[in-house]
């Protein structure tokens, strides 16, 4: 293969950069902030082919720890899965999905992903099935008179600190629940 494989660069400047300009372009999302409030940890891994120094295809692993009734599980959920245009047809995708799957299957309970409409056909080949999609909703009601909500931006580390605490907090009550959160 002619272009170059890397994998967890978190702490390389320039390949972080690119691979936050290509989930960008690919997704309009920005992992800026979320790098300098310092919730980039171990447990995120992208793995990344690499053309002249630009990321032109990735696959990110999650390392997700849960209780499933009292009994701790530990998978990953796949992300940012994308290709650059330039680069696309020519399998990346396909090889860091199989790398990926071939490292972590021996090692977790499960592997896991959310997937857009796009590409719902791609991730049968890996072994994946379709699962249910439940979307919960509730009117929420004050006894304190207020009469809005605001946004509650997760740009700055003080937030997503303050969002975090306050789950931790909660009570846990689920059969299926995260345990590693921040």
């Amino acid at each position: 293969m002619k272009y170059t494989f890397v994998k967890n660069y978190k702490n390389d400047d320039a390949l972080r950069t690119s691979f936050n300009d290509l989930a960008g372009e690919t997704f309009g999302l920005s992992f800026i902030d979320w790098y300098y409030n310092g919730f980039w940890g171990d447990q995120y891994i992208p793995y990344s082919f690499v053309d002249n120094g630009k990321v032109i295809a990735n696959v990110s692993v999650n390392i997700m720890d849960f209780s499933l009734d009292g009994e701790d599980k530990h998978f990953i959920q796949l992300g940012t899965v994308m290709t650059h245009q330039d680069y696309r047809g020519q399998g990346l995708s396909r090889y860091l999905m199989e790398k990926i799957i071939e490292e972590y299957e021996p090692k977790v309970d499960g592997i896991y992903l959310f997937a857009n409409d796009s590409v719902l056909d791609f991730y049968p080949k890996f072994g994946f099935i379709k699962g249910r999609e439940y979307q919960y909703s509730k009117e929420i009601t004050s006894s304190n008179n207020i009469k809005s909500v605001q946004p509650f931006h997760m740009k700055t580390k003080e937030n997503w600190t303050m969002f975090l605490d306050a789950v931790k907090k909660s009570v846990y009550n689920d059969r299926f629940g995260v345990k590693n959160l921040g």
